[in-house]
């Protein structure tokens, strides 16, 4: 009976000491599983905490801000190549048309326009100039001796027919009465009747310092003959 009770009591130690075993290692494996849920939770978050920090600092971020910032500038870049090139086409517009009035502008050398009238072409045989176109576009080229003999008796002159090339001489003085300058001597002989000169047509003069000589040109002849 005894030695029954003993047995009895050594299955039940066994049996105890199995059963703790087996809930000293769940708890442990309980927590060793813990500690590695909490391991792999610390990581996952340590993970999302360096993507973020990577996602902070992409460098593909970088890339499309720099291009970004590229096509800006060539954006602001192209304009002042598009204004160059238009001032330069301004520019070159601008001086055709200054060429081109210029041109258009020339200051004719014909300093003294006369429209014959019928004293100019009838018997006294005289060409009368007015007086300030005179003073103004003559005598400032002639000397003092050639001015008083302008202003007295007349002082001969050639005159350079550029119609015809040919040169003939006259006499330069003022007349007086009429308070004008006149060409006479064979101006009727020498260009009147040479010239077939009408009243209307219209006739150019300049003194010519250089050959020391005036220059006479028809510029425009009268449409029709005017009879007086």
């Amino acid at each position: 009976m005894v030695a029954i009770t003993q047995n009895l009591l050594q299955t039940l130690e066994s049996q105890n000491t199995l059963v703790s075993t087996d809930l000293a290692l769940s708890c442990v494996f309980r927590i060793h599983t813990k500690l590695n849920a909490n391991k792999c939770k610390a990581t996952s978050q340590e993970k999302e905490e360096v993507s973020t920090a990577l996602t902070l600092f992409d460098e593909s971020w970088f890339s499309s801000n720099n291009k970004r910032k590229t096509m800006q500038k060539d954006q602001y870049t192209t304009p002042p190549t598009s204004i160059s090139h238009n001032s330069i086409v301004a520019s070159n517009t601008l001086e055709e048309i200054s060429t081109s009035m210029m041109l258009s502008t020339t200051v004719s050398p014909w300093t003294i326009i006369k429209k014959l009238t019928a004293s100019d072409i009838g018997s006294l045989s005289r060409l009368l100039v007015q007086q300030s176109l005179v003073r103004h576009h003559i005598l400032p080229f002639f000397d003092t001796d050639s001015v008083t003999k302008i202003e007295s008796n007349g002082l001969r002159v050639t005159v350079f027919d550029q119609d015809s090339n040919s040169d003939y001489e006259l006499v330069f003085k003022k007349w007086p009465s009429s308070k004008s300058y006149v060409f006479n001597g064979k101006w009727h002989e020498n260009f009147v009747a040479r010239r077939e000169l009408k009243v209307g047509d219209i006739t150019g003069l300049y003194w010519d310092p250089c050959h020391s000589k005036f220059n006479f040109c028809v510029l425009q002849r009268a449409p029709h003959h005017q009879m007086y």
